[in-house]
């Protein structure tokens, strides 16, 4: 037997030594830790009483969480304002540090006093020992929360939790009832904001207005007492004595801010670095349960189990549920994921149960994985994982329509239909597709589709009412116009994004300045939602109030964010720095700005860089769903860790290869309708019936508003002026008319968006009984077929009595409808039609109305 040298002995064990530090790093759950009463254990405020109290619902919007809070206790909604919640739940006699179980934070929630939140806990429970414990200690917050210029040395911690209680209580809702109007978000009159301490201690055009400890020396306080007949504040009157002395006060205490409504909410909290969860991936073979077990890296190495402490829930119950202890179940066939909350932390975990077919496991293909398309090969993958069949690929006819409508908002001639339905070249789809990118109602509908992302509104660009103004329909023309030339040029997507983020607000530049300049931006915080929306596909506006429930957005990210819109949204003429700041860019990094800088510009570098997480594939999400009709994220205007991609591997291949094509739009489209994915029948198959979220059908939807209006005026065109009509992209609706037709009667009622508000819900393509009602009875709609250039062909043709085939006029009523030939059935039930009707002319106007009604025309499958 071979004997190990040294060396190799002291590797191994050296080895085995890491191994075992590594697993043994992590610290014990805090129900292990404070399960007895007795332990040294001593908790801390950030990362385990406000997970606590989170988990308990004591921070939910029903109870203390809530605007107005419940039994004058407030908590922030969702926690992460650990200063305001620490001044909370030290004030009145929510916490004896002397004699902790006496706290109403541990006689309320165990209802030793009367709590009408319920029994949230036991006395005997870890729960109760913790925050127990946590008293005991001394109740601690995190430490310099406040993270303001003032130094906090010259604050004492009794003094500060004292006046952040007094901020809440009194100070806060002066500044909003008298104070806001002239120096609150959206006004800095005089140069002097109130929003946050660190403004108000800079002051304004007359200097600071506090000064901490000293408030006969404040000019806030000068200003109330009208100490100086130029300086009376606020101008509606002379407050209250006793609002005087609660300033007086406070100024008296430091001036300490709770920032629930300012920049830094969150700010100097502790940095969660990562949220791991075990298993990354559940897989249910059947019914069967999982545990999940959640690990917490902070920034400084530490590693902590905090299952007990996290949150849970399930985006689809129907397929998984999970309870508060992180337990899921299985409860049916498909995909979802199980979220958890910690901290600042989200992350989802997938969980998959294969569908019930023994067959749907065999993906049949006549290629190889290695000759499919890329995308192919990853929804497969993922159909394979839940033994899906994909169904057959569709006809030719239905492709030509569905692309047709999908990538340039037109339905396809009855020549173009013939023509391709007689090609029998295998390569004539990717042909087709090569010749529609490059027509101009392919520019004119992905045009009209970038006006709806970026919230080209006539009736926000010159007018806070909701009436467009004439000015507002010119200067929206002008906003598609602009982007319509770029798209048509094929511009990559980063510069034409670029052109509206630089643009020169004075319009001599060749850039889009209408974007920064509408009136429906009031303030800097509506912009930075905005700019979010348009071109990150993020929500931000939670954070506006409150840590974003469902994403890692503080009110210091948010208020970061929309300081850098501050001089382009109250000018509106310019966007400069006006004096040295440093600002958060949405957590990447932070920003320094001198006087003068563009802080746009940061903005526009960081969104085009490779490693945004957000810019290319917000995008790229947004044309795979134009196509079908669910986003890889879905919604696609919603990028949270709550709600994460289907298929994260194709979203992460379209993405990359988006970028390292230089963002070129026609490589994109190029890229996903080539793809056996989008080329799929709707027909479902045993397996696949119920999929609507993996691409292994076609999944049917109503055509759009714009291309409603358009194939029912094509439908009914006479022979001679169809191509006019096509062509004519001044006078159709997904071209340079949507302008003009948003809010019309007939684009309300198919879905089409007012681009009023930064969401793409905003657009609504399913159908409703009142569609039915507008395609069956519409004036509008029987005047379309009533007046039809076509039918008064025939009429004179049957008043000069010419000879009419009526298999050739059955053929066309069919081609121009639902992009197809008639079966021999419906043809000769049509021609019967025809011969029993007055007129062929009547017969085929009936025919014409009766196929705009049919499902296959008013939807796209």
């Amino acid at each position: 037997m071979r004997r190990c040298s040294p060396i190799l002995m002291i590797l191994v064990l050296a080895q085995g030594f890491f191994h075992t530090a590594k697993a043994d790093d992590i610290v014990a759950p805090a129900s292990k830790r404070f399960n007895t009463h007795e332990t040294n254990a001593v908790p801390d405020f950030q990362k385990h009483v406000v997970p606590l109290l989170g988990r308990l619902g004591c921070n939910s919007a029903k109870c203390h969480g809530s605007f107005q809070g419940q039994g004058d206790f407030r908590l922030s909604l969702f926690g992460f304002n650990f200063q305001a919640d620490h001044a909370s739940l030290n004030d009145a006699d929510r916490i004896d540090i002397d004699s902790p179980a006496d706290s109403l934070a541990l006689a309320k929630p165990t209802q030793q006093v009367d709590h009408e939140g319920g029994l949230r806990l036991s006395v005997d429970s870890w729960e109760y020992n913790l925050l127990h414990r946590w008293i005991a200690a001394g109740a601690k917050g995190i430490g310099n929360v406040d993270g303001n210029v003032e130094p906090q040395s010259t604050v004492t911690d009794q003094d500060r939790v004292a006046g952040v209680a007094l901020y809440e209580k009194a100070i806060k809702p002066m500044f909003q009832d008298h104070c806001y109007e002239c120096h609150g978000f959206g006004s800095r009159k005089g140069g002097l904001t109130l929003t946050t301490r660190d403004a108000a201690l800079r002051g304004g055009e007359s200097g600071p207005v506090l000064i901490a400890k000293r408030p006969d020396e404040s000019l806030l306080m000068q200003a109330l007492v009208h100490a100086n007949d130029n300086l009376k504040m606020p101008p509606s009157g002379k407050l209250k004595a006793e609002q005087i002395a609660d300033v007086r006060e406070w100024i008296k205490l430091g001036a300490p801010w709770s920032s629930q409504f300012g920049p830094d909410a969150g700010r100097n909290a502790r940095q969660l670095a990562a949220l791991h969860c075990e298993p990354a991936e559940i897989v249910f073979a059947e019914s069967g349960q999982q545990q999940i077990r959640v690990i917490a890296h902070w920034d400084d190495g530490t590693r902590e189990d905090v299952t007990c402490l996290s949150r849970f829930q399930t985006n689809d119950d129907s397929i998984a549920t999970v309870d508060n202890d992180g337990l899921a179940t299985s409860s049916g066939a498909g995909d979802t994921h199980v979220v958890v909350f910690y901290d600042n932390g989200v992350t989802a975990i997938p969980v998959l149960r294969p569908y019930p077919h023994s067959a749907s496991a065999q993906i049949s293909s006549s290629n190889t994985d290695t000759e499919l398309h890329p995308i192919d090969r990853m929804v497969n993958a993922k159909l394979k994982k839940l033994a899906l069949t994909p169904s057959r690929l569709c006809t030719d006819a239905e492709f030509l329509r569905r692309v047709s409508i999908d990538m340039t908002g037109t339905l396809p001639d009855p020549v173009e239909i013939t023509k391709f339905l007689a090609d029998s070249s295998p390569d004539k789809r990717t042909r087709k597709i090569d010749e529609l990118l490059e027509r101009p109602s392919y520019a004119a509908w992905w045009a009209n589709k970038l006006c709806d992302f970026t919230g080209c509104n006539p009736k926000s660009i010159s007018s806070l009412i909701e009436v467009a103004r004439e000015e507002g329909y010119i200067q929206a023309s002008q906003w598609y116009d602009w982007i319509n030339e770029r798209v048509i040029r094929n511009e990559p997507y980063d510069r034409i994004v670029e052109g509206i983020m630089l643009a020169d607000l004075s319009g001599r530049g060749e850039g889009m300045p209408t974007f920064w300049t509408r009136q429906s931006l009031k303030e800097p915080k509506d912009t930075a939602m905005s700019v979010a929306h348009a071109f990150l596909g993020i929500q931000l506006q939670c954070a506006e109030c409150h840590k974003h429930p469902f994403d890692q957005w503080t009110q210091a990210d948010f208020n970061d964010f929309g300081r850098f819109f501050t001089s382009v949204t109250t000018t509106k003429r310019q966007s400069r720095t006006r004096e040295k700041t440093k600002l958060g860019l949405l957590r990447s990094q932070t920003i320094s700005l001198e006087p003068g800088d563009d802080p746009r510009e940061p903005v526009m570098n960081w969104m085009r860089d490779k490693k945004n997480p957000w810019f290319a594939r917000a995008f790229v999400n947004r044309v795979w769903a134009g196509y079908f009709h669910i986003g890889i994220v879905n919604p696609p205007d919603q990028f949270t860790p709550a709600n994460p991609p289907s298929n994260p591997a194709l979203l992460e291949w379209l993405t990359t290869g988006f970028i390292n094509q230089n963002f070129d739009m026609k490589w994109l489209h190029r890229q996903i309708t080539n793809s056996a994915a989008y080329q799929r029948s709707w027909v479902p198959n045993n397996s696949n019936r119920n999929d609507r979220r993996n691409y292994s059908r076609a999944i049917p939807r109503r055509i759009p508003a714009e291309v409603m209006y358009d194939g029912m005026k094509q439908a009914t065109a006479s022979a001679d002026k169809m191509q006019e009509v096509r062509n004519n992209l001044r006078r159709r609706a997904s071209g340079h008319l949507s302008m003009r037709m948003a809010g019309t009667h007939a684009m309300k009622v198919f879905g089409k968006p007012d681009r009023s508000i930064n969401c793409d819900c905003e657009r609504v393509n399913e159908p409703t009984l009142l569609q039915s009602i507008f395609t069956q009875n519409d004036p509008l709609v029987r005047m379309r077929v009533a007046d039809s250039d076509w039918v008064i062909d025939i009429e004179d043709a049957e008043a000069a009595k010419q000879q009419l085939n009526f298999d050739s006029l059955v053929e066309q009523v069919w081609l121009r409808t639902v992009a197809r030939l008639p079966n021999s059935k419906e043809k000769q039930r049509a021609k019967q039609h025809l011969s029993s009707s007055d007129t062929i002319a009547a017969g085929i106007s009936d025919l014409l109305w009766a196929m705009l009604n049919t499902k296959e025309f008013l939807l796209n499958h």
